[in-house]
């Protein structure tokens, strides 16, 4: 088998174990279908069977007429601009869970990833869409910074193995978070972390002016500034603080997207020993899990008392009783009772 060929059987099986276990909640949404229809068509294809990997690749009406028996849609329903609209939302998703397409090709031994292309070709009946199931050889510095992630233990419900899901992107008023430079702009992350203490004590100095008599024409307007600074950043900016102590913070809900239930804001660290400053870049990562007692999806939530404030996984069927701690440097949890 040329190697053409065999990789792509490999970005094939990728995206195979990838539907597999995938439990997100829009699994059932039509955009999927795309994704399916491509790997179903390529995998059938006498092309790929007669190892001319070059030449699979698929008409819109093709793709249409698989996508509208996938998502058990009337003929002639589907058309070619609804078929780009859902291709599109769907190169969202997948630039999103790249990240699992690599943990699960490293586990499984592959090197590569599945990549799903859109391009005009001309014929002669002019110019035709084409859509491609395509690989792209995934690099080793991609994982350098991944934990070992293991197949979950089904033996033990005591115990339970995460495994990040996506990276996804923020909505545009939060998307500002993904572009900060961590070590370009490390100092100002710092004092804006740190201002609202810095901005309280310098508010209890002018209290102090005030009570020996001095500043008292504008000591009342300045610590009112000062308290409705601090009020606005605990309600905003909390996160910031969590994630400096704890390299780990979850995200609030109005940052999201619809389409998510739970993010973490992480800071990754450079290695210990380095010559490199200590904060590497900033990240934002879904991190999900099967709960090994009832199979549903765990999502992480920030609890206080008395968790001491601590990240844990529940189940989405029983957030009560199943409930598990979250290590994201091993991606592993117990049980917690």
């Amino acid at each position: 088998m040329c190697d053409k060929t065999q990789a792509m059987h490999d970005a094939i099986k990728v995206a195979e174990i990838f539907w597999d276990k995938y439990d997100n909640e829009n699994k059932g949404n039509l955009f999927w279908n795309v994704f399916l229809a491509i790997i179903e068509l390529t995998k059938d294809s006498p092309e790929l069977a007669a190892e001319k990997a070059n030449e699979c690749y698929f008409s819109t009406a093709e793709m249409c007429q698989k996508f509208e028996e996938l998502a058990d849609k009337k003929e002639g329903s589907v058309n070619s601009s609804r078929l780009s609209k859902e291709y599109r939302t769907l190169g969202e998703h997948l630039e999103a869970v790249e990240v699992r397409f690599i943990s699960i090709a490293t586990e499984s031994g592959s090197r590569f990833i599945p990549v799903i292309t859109k391009d005009k070709n001309s014929g002669g009946q002019g110019k035709q869409t084409n859509y491609r199931l395509s690989y792209k050889e995934i690099e080793t510095n991609n994982l350098e910074n991944q934990p070992a992630t293991n197949e979950p233990n089904t033996q033990d419900t005591n115990e339970i193995d995460y495994y990040v899901e996506s990276t996804p992107k923020l909505l545009f008023w939060s998307s500002w978070l993904q572009s900060l430079n961590v070590e370009r702009y490390r100092i100002p992350i710092i004092l804006f972390t740190a201002s609202p203490f810095i901005i309280g004590f310098s508010a209890l100095v002018m209290f102090w002016l005030m009570v020996i008599g001095i500043g008292l024409d504008i000591g009342w307007t300045v610590i009112g500034i000062c308290a409705i600074y601090i009020l606005c950043f605990m309600m905003f900016f909390r996160y910031f603080i969590t994630a400096i102590e704890n390299n780990i913070a979850l995200i609030p809900d109005w940052m999201l997207p619809l389409n998510l239930t739970s993010a973490v804001l992480q800071y990754e660290l450079n290695k210990p020993g380095t010559k490199k400053k200590r904060l590497k870049k900033l990240s934002v990562k879904v991190y999900s899990a099967k709960c090994p007692i009832c199979g549903h999806r765990i999502i992480l939530k920030s609890k206080g008392l008395p968790f001491n404030k601590r990240l844990i996984g529940e189940c989405d069927l029983n957030p009560v009783e199943h409930r598990y701690s979250f290590d994201f440097t091993n991606l592993r949890g117990k049980k917690i009772t």
